[in-house]
């Protein structure tokens, strides 16, 4: 009589997910998600360590999580992915440009069931989700994020991409895990619960201010700059530079009152009163600080989304 048995695959996922904590930041924490329902993993990322007296050093958490499916595999095929030009397929289906070929980029191919895309478009994008490939063979960690994958490419692909049992997930080989890269995308990610949530507030504001009474629109400015300048992103946030750079204009407005997008003019024509157009100028400058924060959540999902996807988009921005 034999007795249970362990499998190939099980060493194989062992040593995949030794791989993976071995690519990560150490004090950030990989937890196992169990019971499994197409999430192995979640990630949770810490501050960088800050020296007490005694030369040791302790971590602050961020509060920012991803969730992780590791698929761990002992020699991987690796093949060129062509890419090339396509318009912003949030207003349209794809259609590729042939003639614009963008490059040849190394990918892994992954068959994923569709149950488990499925799974993880029903969670939206506010969590993400990504894939990541344990290449045992090489000792290499590549990832790619799954909620965008399916809205960017699966999607705007084909007419119902769940019309099938499984879909290829192509990899981008240099999203690398352990790279000052992989660690800047990772980061990236996990704050995306918290820019999501701060995108709406942003919208919200922009919103109410211009509803806002001739006499109130400055204290109610104040009261919202008050309110957002809280966030602990905005110096966290470098691989994004339009989020520092409102953060700047956010802090300005906070110390002197302006934030310093708009100039008052050098000269004003003949019949302008400069005073009352000086204050026009002073409301218009507050106001551009807050347009320019409502955009944030556009060019998110026009651009940023696109980031690290095997796409034009994709690699040209990132």
């Amino acid at each position: 009589m034999t007795t249970k048995k362990r499998s190939e695959q099980h060493l194989t996922d062992q040593a995949g997910e030794q791989l993976l904590r071995s690519r990560l930041p150490r004090h950030w924490v990989l937890r196992e998600y169990r019971p499994d329902y197409g999430l192995d993993f979640t990630l949770e990322t810490f501050k960088t360590g800050v020296k007490n007296g005694d030369s040791s050093a302790t971590y602050e958490t961020l509060g920012e999580h991803i969730f992780i499916q590791l698929k761990s595999i002992s020699a991987p095929e690796v093949k060129p992915l062509t890419i090339y030009g396509r318009g912003n397929v949030e207003k349209a289906k794809e259609v590729l440009n042939r003639d614009d070929k963008v490059t040849d980029l190394e990918t892994y191919r992954f068959q994923l069931e569709v149950t488990e895309l499925a799974t993880v478009e029903r969670m939206g994008i506010a969590a993400p989700v990504l894939l990541v490939i344990a290449d045992l063979s090489t000792q290499r960690c590549s990832f790619v994020c799954l909620n965008d994958y399916i809205d960017k490419i699966l999607v705007p692909r084909h007419e119902d991409f769940k019309s099938k049992e499984s879909r290829t997930i192509h990899v981008p080989v240099y999203n690398e895990i352990g790279t000052d890269r992989g660690l800047v995308a990772l980061r990236w990610y996990a704050k995306r619960a918290k820019l999501l949530a701060a995108f709406q507030r942003f919208t919200y504001q922009f919103s109410e201010l211009q509803w806002a009474e001739h006499d109130d629109w400055r204290s109610l400015a104040e009261l919202f700059a008050k309110r957002i300048i809280t966030y602990d992103f905005w110096d966290d946030t470098e691989m994004c530079g339009l989020i520092p750079y409102n953060a700047a204009g956010l802090q300005r407005f906070i110390d002197t009152g302006q934030p310093g997008f708009i100039k008052p003019t050098a000269g004003l024509p003949s019949g302008f009163d400069p005073n009352e157009m000086a204050q026009h100028l002073e409301k218009m400058d507050v106001f551009e600080l807050w347009r320019q924060l409502s955009l944030l959540p556009k060019t998110h999902e026009d651009v940023w989304r696109e980031w690290f996807l095997p796409t034009a988009l994709g690699y040209s921005a990132s």
